[in-house]
């Protein structure tokens, strides 16, 4: 876990999310409308980004 701000997102982090066509501008878009109809959008806010690791597969 660890905080990033919403300009400082990468093209990776964007791919491990797993949404849309995994670009970054699809990330950047559809993040920035979701957080624009939230109230709360700025292209430096901060964020909290996790990542998990597939431990066993059952």
């Amino acid at each position: 876990m660890r905080l990033i701000r919403f300009s400082d997102v990468t093209e990776e982090f964007a791919r491990k999310e797993g949404e849309g066509d995994l670009s970054l501008e699809y990330w950047r878009r559809e993040h920035k409308a979701f957080f624009t109809r939230e109230g709360f959008y700025s292209d430096d806010m901060e964020l909290v980004a996790e990542e998990f690791e597939v431990i066993e597969v059952l």
